[in-house]
């Protein structure tokens, strides 16, 4: 299972910088650049067909936001100084 870290080494390395980038390209880059496994593509919750390394994603996105790292415009996309 893919881990935040590993999350965030990927953004930081292939995420194209100064100028906003959309969740959706955000996740074909780690899907790029990490070998997804099963665990990784179980569903995040009972009832949702989202896997699990989306939310993962997202949550990771989020805490660097928290950080000052990343910038989130409101509306799913984010820039990297």
């Amino acid at each position: 299972m893919i881990h935040a870290w590993e999350i965030w080494q990927i953004i930081q390395t292939h995420m194209p910088r100064e100028r906003w980038v959309a969740l959706k390209e955000i996740y074909q880059i780690v899907e790029e650049h990490w070998d997804l496994d099963d665990e990784d593509l179980d569903p995040q919750s009972p009832d949702s067909t989202s896997p699990k390394w989306k939310r993962n994603v997202r949550n990771k996105l989020q805490t660097e936001k928290r950080k000052g790292e990343i910038q989130w415009d409101g509306n799913a996309r984010y820039w990297l100084p």
